[in-house]
């Protein structure tokens, strides 16, 4: 991680507040090392207790740093960049400053206009920039993420970004265009496992486990079928389903139960929906 000396936060909410929480559990930077800034001091208080520097003013962090994750809500970018305003070229440095945005929905091309023409006297040349999805297991150095690089990004900066991701899950370059079917498969994606779990965990209070158990037990059932996939990426699903379906047995009588009652059309419709309400959000962004 020698490419990044320091790194600025836009935002301190929940995501932000996830890539910080593994970047120090990783090493790969230190509480000196990050700077970040939110409107409201609520927010700041863990950061603050952490040891980071925190501001109220998005513009110290602009000057503090040249790689800076924006995470912060679509709808507050406008207002975001109207506290910074112009940024003089003395704060320019070796490098071109790097934005990284994780705005949900937000194209790269909304994002550096909008840069361009509130920070950059109207000169797209003065800085680089990205779009990175992660989701929320990056708190726990198991997260995803998917990135798209800015035309005028370097190598230099695609190994930056790399630098943060990669060391908090896995991480993939992947054309822009699919960034929200991306999002829906594994940020939103995240989200229908809770259900799934809590499921099971129903299903076996039922039957008299405690909750407490049944809660961790399926939870860690969940950890080993995902941990089955990823230790050989040549296997298939179907044939790991098969594997544990003895005929006439336990688990291919419940499979049948989830056959029934249309288990893979309702994860499919949900990704589907996700992903249609990603681009959706990207399409409101361009009337903003």
């Amino acid at each position: 991680m020698s490419l990044i000396k320091s790194l600025g936060f836009i935002g301190a909410g929940n995501m932000a507040s996830s890539i910080r929480s593994a970047l120090f559990k990783s090493g790969v930077l230190s509480a000196s090392q990050i700077y970040v800034s939110c409107p409201d001091k609520v927010y700041l208080k863990d950061w603050e207790r952490e040891g980071c520097n925190v501001t109220e003013t998005n513009k110290e962090v602009i000057e503090a740093t040249n790689t800076v994750i924006w995470a912060i809500k679509p709808h507050h970018l406008a207002d975001a960049v109207q506290d910074i305003g112009p940024v003089p070229r003395t704060l320019e440095r070796e490098s071109k400053p790097f934005h990284i945005s994780i705005l949900a929905g937000m194209s790269l091309l909304t994002f550096k206009n909008t840069l361009t023409t509130a920070m950059y006297d109207g000169n797209h040349d003065r800085f680089a920039v990205a779009r990175v999805m992660p989701n929320i297991a990056v708190r726990v150095g198991s997260g995803c993420s998917v990135y798209a690089m800015g035309d005028d990004a370097t190598e230099e900066h695609r190994q930056t970004l790399v630098g943060i991701f990669a060391k908090i899950g896995l991480c993939y370059q992947v054309p822009e265009d699919q960034i929200n079917a991306y999002c829906a498969l594994f940020s939103s994606g995240i989200g229908f496992m809770f259900p799934i779990l809590e499921a099971m965990s129903d299903g076996a209070v039922k039957h008299g486990i405690p909750r407490d158990i049944s809660v961790k037990l399926a939870a860690q059932t969940m950890k080993g079928a995902a941990e089955l996939i990823l230790s050989d990426s040549s296997t298939h699903p179907g044939q790991l389903k098969d594997s544990v379906c003895s005929p006439g047995g336990t688990t291919i009588a419940g499979v049948t139960q989830l056959e029934k009652f249309g288990i893979r059309n309702a994860i499919i419709s949900a990704i589907e929906a996700a992903t249609e309400k990603g681009n959706k959000i990207g399409r409101d962004t361009l009337l903003v």
